[in-house]
């Protein structure tokens, strides 16, 4: 009986620490710390306070200002007062802040930028000294400063409870207002006003740091120099659990719940301390630890379970909520390639050495660098661990392979044999193991129950870092450049028959970086093109149907089956896992393990699985630790916002924190600055790999595609309302709800309103204008049509005129011939009769003078009365006007009208001094003219000088010439 039971103990004592690793929620290293320091955020070295908004944005109390994060960029609020910022606390749509003899809020103007209104309105609230505390309270703020209390209900509605000395903290606990005043110890605030608690002046002077609820019916409070104590509300005890010394070593600062299961402690000289509700430490996180600072003036707890600490110089986030812890860094134990569980120690190997530490230390939150024992003669490269079928340890290393016991290594290889990577028993046989080296396949045999180096087989000299056996009784082996082989051996395995090489024409896509698995007792084949497996009947690899599980070609390097028959595989960036549901199907699994992405060893992948809660990871720095968290809600909601839509020539920016908040203000551009940029962020402050997918209503036709850009720039663009939309996905896939700005970029002003009512006038004006000048055109092609026919007409007249023109100066110059005829004619009947009546007067004269000679002889009587009465009728004939009427008219018909304008412009004239001017035209001489006027040449001579008398002529004037030209 007594052996049954010590054999029930000392099962119990091995396997106790495993379970607790296995079951219990806890971290064996570090979380991830995302530090930002003064340099990031552009403000001061402290932070006091920091309050997450409903948006997702953080707000800090830092020394500078108030500080604002969108899990991208840190700003400083504008600046309102130049002291120190002691607190803020984001609330419904403000951002409420205390200061120094100040506190105020700021809220959205209708550019949704921040203004700043202060509170602090009269002598009573105004020198309040260091406002350390806002605090939530039955539809009203409290403003915790060193002098009172300010209990605030809006603008108008600010009541003071002053202080008893000075409070230097404030608490909401249970629904109830705690209050550390320095003389007065511990006080409740009940009807606005301040009570001491039962017992509660026993911590006058000490320093209350944080007092968190326990459960309903007691509460812990922390003090500064004096420990943590207890209080059911009718005493006060001591903390007394496993945690209670250390933070009290630590000296409280300040503290915060995380959900009802952890309390988080800022500490002055041991960073973060959280504890479960029992008082076990969870997590220690100084400087030591992944954290900058040791002194811790703020906490909060932020929608996905980070825990933010206020440093004394900088902020972190402690992404308490993952499911990955690391044991690196401050370990320093190296880069992770293989890990092993092995009696009550874990061993460790890294590219330093293989390190031991006990199964107790290694679950311990507070565990140092130096309880990780480096084992002597493992200084180097350590590629693997393997537990044979008996219980013993062994190690592949640079230098060959080890036995280990406890915390010493044996050697088992010679010093010529170098490189150990992998161990593999043949099939049904145990006393023999397969070592895949750099340069071969070493064989270890058992000698008297140890293992012994044999020999190095024949055949086949390539490294074996992958060797699977198939059924068959091969052993396929992977080379990360040459490719596969399969190698057949005796029926001993202890000579390689033969060795068959399988390349691309074998329907692999390439030989590189080829990994073999044992998956479900199949061989199968990975790579960065797939998962192969390999069909005997056909000699060939095919395309396995676990591909269907990697989507966007992102296939598996390595993969790798588990206890549970859930395979994790391996990509060139990250880690994951198809875990087997009931009907055999898998499910895809990579977002709890995003947090080593990006931190694996390429190349030399490694993972252990523990049990189906716990995993160790090899990373570059370590290890990382994979713990199932039922707390953690991948899929919970998140922001994403507009952070700023600039035009890029303004250095105006619109800010939009609140991403369900109404846009009070519509922005509009002119066309000429019709260029914008736009940032965006999202408040996933868990890992950075968010990507983000625009839309622009009213330019693009459809989202854009999926970018890890958190700005995005377009220019150009034409007058119009838009609207802008943005919305992200975090790395588990979760999606957010778009947000959308609305902004107009108003017409040039060519194509303003005013312009178009300008265009249709002068549209108006151009038709009316156009539709004269059509008339006028019009008008004018018919007058010019008119025209060309009047010229027409006019040519055609002119034709016809100068035609009949030349008919009638054809018919003129005929008549006028005819005239000339006439008129020579006439001309010659007038010479003709005028020289007939010269002859005649001439002849008449003879006979007249004949007959007076006659007469006078006196010889004859009674012829003298005859003669005498000839003599007298030839008078009378040739005296006779009859003649000249008849000249005259003749003279006329030849000369024009001559006498009528001698008579016109000379009517004095007589008639015989007509008849001499009408003689003379006719170019007469003197004799000639005697002859016709039946008078003497010299009778003629003086007619033609009276006649130039009469006619005005001077002495030197030609008497002809001027007839002539009358």
């Amino acid at each position: 009986m007594k052996s049954y039971r010590f054999k029930i103990l000392l099962l119990f004592c091995l396997v106790y620490p495993a379970i607790i690793l296995a079951t219990e929620v806890v971290f064996l290293g570090i979380p991830e710390i995302e530090y930002f320091n003064r340099r990031q955020y552009k403000g001061g070295t402290q932070n006091w306070q920091i309050s997450q908004a409903e948006s997702g944005i953080i707000y800090a109390a830092n020394n500078d200002g108030i500080l604002e994060y969108d899990g991208t960029t840190w700003r400083l609020l504008t600046r309102v007062v130049d002291v120190i910022v002691r607190s803020v606390l984001a609330h419904e749509d403000k951002i409420y802040m205390g200061a120094y003899n100040e506190f105020g809020y700021y809220f959205k103007n209708n550019r949704n930028e921040f203004e700043y209104k202060s509170l602090s309105v009269n002598d009573e609230i105004s020198a309040l000294g260091d406002v350390w505390n806002i605090i939530p309270y039955n539809n009203m703020l409290i403003f915790q400063a060193d002098k009172g209390l300010v209990l605030y209900r809006d603008d108008q509605d600010m009541q003071f409870v002053p202080a008893r000395s000075r409070i230097s903290n404030a608490f909401l606990v249970n629904g109830i207002i705690m209050v550390y005043d320095e003389e007065a110890g511990l006080m409740e605030l009940r009807n606005n006003n301040l009570f001491v608690v039962s017992g509660g002046e026993q911590f006058a002077g000490i320093g209350i740091g944080t007092i968190l609820p326990l459960s309903d019916r007691e509460v812990l409070i922390g003090t500064i120099s004096e420990g943590l104590f207890v209080w059911d509300y009718q005493q006060f005890k001591p903390w007394e659990t496993p945690a209670a010394e250390i933070i009290a070593n630590a000296n409280v600062f300040c503290g915060t719940n995380y959900d009802s299961e952890f309390l988080i402690f800022g500490t002055i000289q041991s960073g973060v301390i959280v504890t479960d509700i029992n008082g076990n430490v969870q997590l220690i996180a100084n400087k030591d630890r992944g954290l900058q600072n040791n002194t811790v003036l703020g906490l909060d707890i932020d929608f996905e379970g980070n825990i933010w600490a206020g440093l004394d110089n900088g902020i972190a986030r402690i992404n308490y909520n993952s499911t990955i812890s690391f044991i690196h860094g401050y370990y320093d134990i190296g880069t992770g390639y293989t890990m092993e569980k092995f009696q009550n120690n874990i061993y460790l190997g890294t590219n330093q050495a293989l390190y031991h530490i006990s199964n107790e230390d290694f679950r311990n939150p507070e565990k140092n660098r130096d309880d990780f024992t480096r084992i002597p003669g493992t200084s180097g490269q350590v590629w693997s661990l393997f537990v044979d079928k008996e219980g013993r340890l062994l190690c592949g290393h640079n230098n060959g392979v080890f036995e280990i016991y406890g915390s010493n290594a044996q050697p088992i290889t010679p010093a010529s044999v170098m490189g150990a990577w992998i161990f593999r028993y043949p099939p049904n046989r145990d006393d023999i193991l397969l070592v895949g080296s750099y340069s071969g396949i070493l064989i270890l045999r058992k000698d008297r129950n140890n293992w012994v180096f044999d020999k190095r087989l024949n055949g086949f000299s390539e490294s074996a870092r992958y060797m699977e056996w198939d059924s068959d009784g091969s052993l396929w082996v992977t080379h990360g450049y040459l490719g596969i082989f399969r190698l057949y051996f005796n029926d001993d395995y202890t000579e390689v028959d033969r060795v068959e090489e399988y390349s691309e024409a074998r329907g692999m896509v390439d030989n590189a970086a080829l990994n073999v698995s044992l998956i479900n007792g199949e061989p199968l084949f990975s790579s960065i093109h797939g998962i192969y497996g390999y069909d005997n009947s056909s000699a060939s690899f095919y395309r396995h149907y676990l591909n269907r599980y990697f989507i966007n070609e992102e296939y598996p390097v390595v993969i790798q089956q588990d206890q549970y028959n859930n395979i994790w595989f391996f990509t060139t960036e990250g880690v994951g896992v198809l875990r087997r549901l009931e009907d055999g199907s898998y499910t895809r699994v990579v977002g709890p393990f995003y947090p080593v992405h990006g931190r694996l060893v390429n190349g030399f992948e490694f993972l252990k699985i523990l049990d189906e809660r716990n995993a160790i990871i090899g990373v570059e720095d370590g290890f990382a630790h994979y713990s199932v968290n039922e707390r953690k809600n991948f899929m919970k909601p998140f922001h994403v916002h507009i952070r700023g839509f600039r035009n890029h020539d303004e250095s105006v920016t619109y800010y939009l924190a609140q991403p369900n908040g109404e846009q009070k203000q519509v922005p509009e551009w002119p066309y000429s600055k019709n260029s914008f940029e736009v940032t965006y962020s999202a408040t996933t402050f868990e890992n950075s790999n968010v990507r983000y997918s625009t839309y622009i209503e009213g330019i693009d036709s459809d989202w854009s595609a999926w970018t890890s850009q958190k700005q995005r720039q377009f220019t150009n663009i034409r007058e119009g309302k838009y609207t802008f939309w943005v919305k992200a996905v975090n790395i588990h896939g979760v999606e957010s709800d778009p947000i959308g700005f609305i902004f107009i970029v108003n017409p040039p002003w060519i194509r303003t309103t005013t312009a178009k009512v300008l265009y249709v006038f002068v549209v108006i004006l151009l038709l009316l204008g156009s539709w004269i000048l059509m008339n006028r055109l019009m008008e004018r092609s018919k007058m010019l049509e008119k025209r060309r026919q009047q010229e027409k007409f006019r040519i055609r007249e002119e034709q016809l005129r100068n035609a009949a023109l030349e008919n009638e100066k054809e018919m003129i110059r005929l008549r006028n011939e005819k005239l000339r005829n006439e008129m020579m004619f006439k001309e010659k009947e007038l010479a003709n009769s005028t020289m007939n009546i010269i002859h005649k007067n001439e002849f008449l004269l003879k006979v007249k003078e004949e007959l007076a000679r006659v007469s006078k002889q006196r010889d004859f009587t009674g012829m003298d009365r005859k003669v005498k009465d000839i003599i007298r009728k030839i008078d009378k004939d040739i005296d006779n006007d009859s003649h000249w009427e008849v000249f005259e008219l003749h003279l006329e018909q030849v000369h024009e009208d001559f006498l009528k304008r001698l008579h016109e412009k000379f009517p004095d004239l007589s008639s015989k001094e007509k008849k001499l001017s009408a003689y003379l035209r006719m170019d007469m001489t003197s004799k000639e003219i005697s002859s016709l006027l039946n008078i003497s040449v010299r009778a003629v001579e003086n007619n033609r000088y009276k006649l130039r008398k009469k006619l005005g002529l001077e002495g030197g004037d030609n008497l002809i010439d001027f007839i002539m030209n009358i």
